[in-house]
Formats: C-alpha cells, sequence, structure tokens
C-alpha cells in the first residue's frame, strides 16, 4: 500500500493486496463506492480490437475476456483507489491500461513513442492560478508523470474568474486544489509539493530537485523571483515559458537556455545591470513595477486592461484577467511543451496573440 497524505490517493494495486485490506479500507472511512472496473475492462477490450466492433463480433469475444480476467474474483482485481477529499473508494483498472485508455484518443496526433516521451518529460510550474490550468490541462493531454507544483497562496473567491475551483474551495492552498483535480485524472501521477512557494533557499531544489525539470512554467508576480528562477533555468540549461493573459491577449515568452546559455534574462528587455540591482535591493519598491510594466511592454496591453491597472488600489484590488484567455493560454502551454519535449524547433523570443486579430467582428 502507498502512503498517502492530504493530497495523495491511497491506492491498493492489483496483486499486492488482500481481501482484508479492501474491507479494512471500507469500514474504516465508510466510502462512496464507485466502480468503473467492467466499464473500463470493456473499454480497454474494445481499444484492443476495435476490428471486433467493425465485424458486429465484440460482444461474444468480450464476454470471454471478462470472464478471464475476473474468474478469480471481481473484487480482487484491478486496482483500488480511495481519495480521502471527496471520500470516494474507486474500483478501477491499474496504471498501464489507464494510461492507455486516456490516451488513446490523441492516437496518432500523438504516437505511441511520444506519448511515452511525454510522460517522462518532467515538468516544473511555478504559480498555480493560470499555471493550475496549464497543470490539468497536460495531465489530460498525457504529460507528466512527474509534475512539481509551487504555489503558497489559498484560494479567494475572486480567483473563480481564473481559476477551476469550487466555491467550497474558497481559503483552502490553491496547491492543494490542483493536485487533488491532478490525482482525479490520473492517480498515479508524481507530484513534488512546493506548497510553500518558491524562494531564495528552495528555488534550486525546484531544478534540480529528483527528478531532473525538463521544463518550467514561470507565472508570478515577484519580479525577484522571477529572476532568480531565471538564473537557475541559465544555469541548469533549462527552458523557461512564461504565458501572460492581458485581457483578450496572450503573450508568450520563451526562453531556450537549454539551447544557447547565452540566452538572456527576459530576452534582454531588461537590462543586466537592473536585473542585478533588483536582486541586491538597489532599486527603491516604488520603482519596481515600471520594471514589470516593461517587461510586459505597455504597447502590448488593451485600453481596457490600461484603465483597469490604473485603478488598483482605488476602485480595483489585482489585475484583471478572463478565464477565457487563461484556458487558450493553457492549450497553447501544453502545444509548446509537447513540441519542447519531442525535440522539436521552438526558437526563444517573443509572440503575441491578440484574439481580435483571428476573430472578424463589427461594433
Amino acid at each position: 500500500m502507498e502512503k498517502n497524505n492530504l493530497n495523495q490517493p491511497i491506492i491498493l494495486k492489483e496483486g499486492e493486496y488482500t481481501e482484508k485490506e479492501i474491507i479494512n479500507l471500507k469500514d474504516k472511512y465508510q466510502p462512496k463506492i464507485v466502480d468503473i472496473y467492467l466499464q473500463q475492462l470493456k473499454e480497454f477490450f474494445e481499444i484492443k480490437n476495435p476490428q471486433l466492433v467493425a465485424k458486429g463480433e465484440f460482444s461474444k469475444e468480450f464476454l470471454k475476456f471478462e470472464k478471464e480476467k475476473t474468474q478469480k474474483d471481481q473484487e480482487l482485481s484491478g486496482d483500488w483507489i480511495y481519495y480521502s477529499w471527496s471520500n470516494i473508494l474507486l474500483h478501477a483498472l491499474g496504471e498501464v491500461e489507464n494510461d492507455l485508455l486516456r490516451t488513446n484518443r490523441n492516437k496518432n496526433i500523438i504516437t505511441v513513442q511520444e506519448q511515452e516521451k511525454l510522460a517522462n518529460f518532467t515538468i516544473a510550474i511555478a504559480g498555480l492560478s493560470v499555471g493550475g490550468n496549464i497543470a490539468t490541462t497536460l495531465a489530460y493531454n498525457g504529460f507528466s508523470k512527474n509534475i512539481k507544483l509551487a504555489d503558497f497562496d489559498r484560494l479567494e473567491t475572486s480567483n473563480l474568474n481564473r481559476v477551476k475551483g469550487k466555491l467550497s474551495d474558497v481559503g483552502e492552498l490553491k496547491f492543494n486544489i490542483i493536485s487533488r483535480q491532478l490525482y482525479e485524472v490520473d492517480p498515479y501521477i508524481r507530484i513534488v509539493n512546493f506548497e510553500k512557494g518558491l524562494n531564495k533557499e528552495n528555488v534550486e531544489d525546484f531544478f534540480i530537485k529528483n527528478p531532473k525539470t525538463n521544463l518550467i512554467f514561470e507565472i508570478i508576480d515577484d519580479l525577484e523571483l522571477k529572476i532568480l528562477i531565471r538564473k537557475e533555468a541559465k544555469k541548469y540549461r533549462i527552458p523557461v515559458v512564461m504565458l501572460t493573459s492581458i485581457g483578450d491577449t496572450i503573450l508568450i515568452d520563451l526562453e531556450r537556455y537549454d539551447q544557447d546559455s547565452e540566452t538572456k534574462i527576459f530576452s534582454g528587455i531588461v537590462e543586466e545591470k537592473v536585473i542585478e540591482d533588483l536582486l541586491k535591493g538597489k532599486i527603491p519598491k516604488e520603482e519596481v513595477n515600471k520594471y514589470v510594466v516593461q517587461i510586459v511592454g505597455i504597447e502590448n496591453i488593451p485600453p481596457r486592461v490600461m484603465d483597469s491597472m490604473k485603478q488598483i488600489g482605488k476602485t480595483l484590488v489585482g489585475r484583471p484577467q478572463l478565464m477565457s484567455t487563461v484556458t487558450i493560454a493553457s492549450g497553447i502551454a501544453s502545444f509548446i511543451a509537447r513540441k519542447i519535449a519531442l525535440g522539436d524547433v521552438v526558437l526563444s523570443g517573443r509572440t503575441r496573440v491578440v484574439f481580435d486579430d483571428f476573430i472578424r467582428t463589427e461594433k
């Protein structure tokens, strides 16, 4: 039995548990039992034998397969997965079969060999508002069996304009919310926990803590931490991707430190001397926001967003974002990750995606 914590399910794996362990689990937690084992077994047989469906011989052959798989004891077949936060005990197929089922409709947009590469490509995400959507989108695409998540913040009701959470999640750590969502998609995923966020002391672990990171998504507000992440990325030659949602616009910034160690932090938008001064605390706090705007580029900020930014601290408490934009950014993030993981040429630099450029509208 695997050790569990607040966010990690208990998993009884086929061949490694006894009937008594299942009974004990049921008696201890009195869970709601959800049994999808036979449904998944049918799906599994179908994807392995699509020709039988076409010939109309599926039902007859499946009954033979089902009898063979469950002849000992159906309750001792498959895995039992207990989710403590929902008090659900799930009876399902094992990890290998589940992975095959979840990724079957990816073929051959993503081949079997490519899917394996994606599963073994370790991704780290700093910031779980927009980053949480990226994490779940990656999981639905078959990424990654190892993922690192960093965020110390708790969900507020106003975050629900861009975070896939529930009203009942308000006050919960974003890390807990997102990690639970990931386990509910793939209970076998391995999540490296940075629920207290990143800082000078642990930022290096975000890159090298087993397993070593292959790609970073950086989506945080702290400018000093943004710089520290890039310095470590440069040191360990790991690519960094930043997606900035600005109204109905997405800025995609890629820094391919893995391809070229001379790649400049923020692609050279901010002078190196300013970057060093920011890290040393030589720049007054009231001036820091000037460099945040410089990184984004004032020319990239739509008028309505700019008007809202001017109201922060007056009539607004934070910058505006839209779930529609964040959702599209998450899809783009998964596309970029797939390209990098599979060794396609993805260059450093900035791409600006403005929705109005693609959709014909009239006022």
